[in-house]
């Protein structure tokens, strides 16, 4: 998908309703889609056309989708793993209270989360009530966001479109410009198209700018999972048509030589011949046959190994293709640090790019919050006093970052440095580590008695 770009330097009813119109022909039922996949619902497979209705018709979805970005999600987007540092002691704890007060950890994972299933997530900055010196912000679901740029050579934000549905065919919408928001309410007809588009109110906007952030994966706006949708399509249908083989397996053809069903039955009732194979069935069991060939059954082989060769290709080129490699397989297990750093190399040239897109996105979360602590008088600092800083949920090796630790310490890195570079897993908190070990120290020094001084 391409960002939309337009001349105009004000948007008026008619541009909204077209651009309204536009989205939701060509980006909603993309996005629709890719959501339907990431929960399981695959459409391909669930919407496919049964052949013959006498035949099995299993339609088995396997969310893979979910699979390739929970674990994209967990490597680079973990809650927590994303902290902002700053020499400037007073703006760092001013914007750290700032994001604590909006949960920041968990909406920065769902940002990545949808930048993974979408290739891009939005953001909308606010003011809740008349509290003015603490801004708030919330994910916007792409699918009720439509972020307008200029048509400068380097696009900047000119204007953004929320709208969501309220009550059967109403909707409510807002307009964002730098300067004001403009809020309407929206009517549709049964087929879908717009009836009217009416302005409400209009309101200052108190950011000084869109109070929009967009985070992307890339130019090309494409999330993990769009280049490989082919392929989990054919894993459900390898997945399914296997089931209906088994189907037919447990549903074969009964055969009987030199006997029939009737001469069980002993009896012309109607439904006596129904009957007597209900027994058949319950029971088990045959009696007075006339030869041990009697019964039999027509069966085909099932091809197993074609089956799991075809699954282990397939399950394959989805990690390969979408370059999320497969943390459960057994190329991980048991192998060193190196190792694994040399098997996740295309995971990691994935995500560093990722990591450097979504960057942006954040200096502009913090620029827009940096700008209303300035109207509200909190000259405080500058977004580029902050540095992000980003750590990864990989597979670890204990032993192996012990060992890195004691050569960084014996070679002069500072004790800081030493137990930064530990996974959160093992020191969560850095300072209170070195406020621990400098407790330790301190309760290890022996007490030294004062003598007193001679004259």
């Amino acid at each position: 998908m391409k960002r939309i770009i337009t001349d105009k330097t004000i948007l008026t009813v008619d541009d909204i309703k077209d651009f309204i119109q536009m989205y939701e022909k060509e980006y909603t039922p993309k996005y629709d889609k890719l959501w339907n996949y990431f929960q399981g619902n695959n459409t391909a497979i669930l919407d496919k056309k049964a052949s013959d209705p006498n035949n099995p018709d299993n339609r088995t979805p396997v969310p893979y989708a979910k699979k390739i970005i929970t674990t994209f999600t967990g490597y680079a987007y973990r809650p927590r793993y994303i902290t902002y540092k700053s020499d400037n002691e007073p703006y760092i704890e001013t914007l750290q209270a700032t994001f604590n007060d909006n949960n920041e950890h968990i909406k920065t994972s769902q940002h990545g989360r949808n930048t993974g299933i979408y290739g891009v997530s939005y953001e909308l900055l606010y003011i809740d009530g008349d509290n003015m010196a603490q801004p708030k912000f919330a994910v916007v679901d792409p699918r009720q966001m439509i972020l307008i740029y200029d048509d400068s050579i380097e696009a900047k934000k000119f204007a953004a479109i929320r709208y969501y549905k309220t009550h059967d065919n109403m909707y409510a919408v807002a307009v964002y410009y730098k300067g004001t928001t403009d809020y309407y309410s929206m009517e549709k007809n049964r087929s879908g198209s717009i009836d009217s588009l009416i302005l409400q109110s209009t309101e200052s906007n108190y950011f000084g700018d869109l109070p929009i952030t967009a985070y992307y994966l890339g130019d090309e706006i494409q999330g993990l999972i769009e280049p490989v949708l082919p392929l989990i399509d054919d894993y459900d249908l390898l997945i399914s048509d296997s089931m209906n083989e088994f189907d037919r397996f447990a549903h074969a053809y009964m055969r009987l030589v030199g006997m029939s069903l009737s001469g069980f039955a002993n009896s012309k009732e109607p439904g006596a011949i129904n009957r007597a194979l209900q027994l058949l069935k319950r029971r088990r069991i045959f009696e007075n046959l006339p030869e041990k060939e009697a019964v039999s059954f027509l069966t085909k082989d099932i091809p197993t190994d074609y089956i799991r060769y075809m699954s282990e290709l397939i399950r394959d080129q989805i990690h390969n293709q979408s370059h999320v490699p497969d943390l459960n397989s057994g190329a991980f297990k048991d192998v060193s640090g190196v190792a694994v750093q040399r098997l996740m190399f295309d995971f990691e040239n994935v995500v560093s790019t990722a990591e450097a897109e979504f960057d942006v996105g954040l200096m502009d979360r913090i620029d827009l919050i940096g700008s209303l602590y300035k109207k509200t008088g909190q000259q405080v600092g500058d977004s580029n006093e902050i540095t992000i800083s980003h750590k990864r949920n990989a597979p670890m090796n204990t032993k192996e970052f012990a060992d890195t630790s004691l050569t960084m310490k014996q070679a002069g890195f500072s004790s800081y440095l030493v137990a930064d570079v530990m996974p959160d897993d093992i020191i969560p908190n850095v300072e209170e580590e070195l406020a621990r070990q400098e407790e330790e120290a301190q309760a290890m020094m022996p007490d030294v008695e004062m003598i007193p001084e001679v004259e």
